[in-house]
């Protein structure tokens, strides 16, 4: 059930940080599999995801059970709390220009281009990064200019 109605935003920031998997076993293992009966487990993941009636209220921070973790999974689920929250406050607003850019006939290398000035500058290397930095963190950005992409054509 959760895999199937698991909000698209958080669907996507969830495979954008490869964490689907493991936040599917973290929810399962901490809310639906402690109860015993089908009917309580259903009601479980409906509340997991904030489900009530017609309407979803899904709070992404409160599927992660933060009692009694360690540290390192703290700082795990911090990380993917922040790219869960990214996705649901940008990625609209990312897909219009998108959409604007794509409508009038701008090839894919000046929507990449906008897309990261108007929206990933402060993703992008500075001058005081070193060259291994300036490396990786443009891999990282076209990397998820490209993710972004393949979400708003459908491919993710």
């Amino acid at each position: 059930m959760l895999r199937d109605r698991c909000p698209k935003l958080v669907n996507y920031a969830l495979k954008w940080c490869k964490a689907k998997e493991k936040w599917l076993n973290h929810v399962y293992n901490n809310w639906i599999w402690i109860y015993s009966s089908n009917e309580e487990r259903y009601n479980a993941a409906k509340i997991i995801l904030g489900i009530q009636g017609k309407k979803m209220n899904f709070k992404f921070e409160d599927t992660i059970l933060w009692d009694n973790m360690s540290e390192e999974e703290k700082n795990y689920w911090t990380k993917v709390c922040g790219w869960v929250s990214w996705f649901q406050n940008k990625y609209s607003y990312i897909k219009n220009t998108y959409d604007i850019l794509n409508s009038t006939g701008k090839d894919i290398v000046e929507i990449k281009t906008r897309i990261i000035h108007d929206w990933l500058i402060p993703m992008c290397p500075t001058t005081e990064d070193s060259d291994k930095v300036k490396a990786e963190k443009n891999k990282y950005v076209n990397d998820l200019t490209d993710y972004l992409i393949d979400c708003f054509e459908n491919r993710i």
